[in-house]
């Protein structure tokens, strides 16, 4: 599902996607995948820089995984969400900057999402035993340039900013109706 191309807005069918992957969130983890020495490649770091400065819920925790996320497995097991998300760069074959949602099945299928060695859908099959209700959502943007010792692209940097925020928004959307269902 790809939702953002050149400058237009996230799509109504994206922002639903977020909304529907949330809403029984108990504890969601956030894993920002990538390699800051590879240009483009840094893009879900990036975004989780963006998040940590953000006041999240207490349910929400981010892992800054870089180029090894299956080194993260003990700390997200002990954190125990329901739901991930999985922030990284993807060749899409779209406009650099263009985001798209996955579902572990086309992952899984051999669309290669991520440029980091085990396959992201391992993660959720090795936490899937002690965590049985786990739902993965695989977020990647394409990247224009992946390059040694070079900064992140404008596009992938304006794409990560207008991600970071609607993330924000719809978790603390989110935040605020599991509120006014406990009261």
């Amino acid at each position: 599902m790809n939702s953002k191309e050149a400058k237009e807005p996230f799509t109504e069918e994206f922002i639903k996607a977020i909304d529907d992957f949330l809403v029984n969130a108990n504890k969601l983890a956030i894993l920002g995948i990538g390699n800051e020495d590879n240009g483009d490649d840094a893009v879900g770091l990036y975004i989780l820089k963006i998040l940590q400065e953000e006041n999240l819920p207490e349910w929400v925790t981010n892992f800054y995984c870089e180029k090894v996320p299956e080194h993260f497995l003990g700390k997200i097991r002990k954190f125990g969400p329901n739901r991930i998300i999985l922030l990284d760069a993807a060749d899409m074959k779209e406009i650099p900057g263009a985001i798209g949602i996955f579902p572990k099945e086309a992952v899984s299928s051999g669309f290669h999402l991520s440029t980091h060695s085990l396959s992201l859908t391992m993660l959720e099959e090795f936490l899937k035993p002690e965590i049985p209700d786990l739902v993965t959502l695989y977020v990647g943007i394409q990247p224009k340039q992946l390059f040694f010792q070079i900064p992140l692209s404008r596009e992938c940097k304006e794409a990560g900013d207008e991600f970071a925020e609607l993330l924000v928004e719809r978790i603390n959307l989110t935040n605020t109706k599991k509120s006014d269902t406990t009261v």
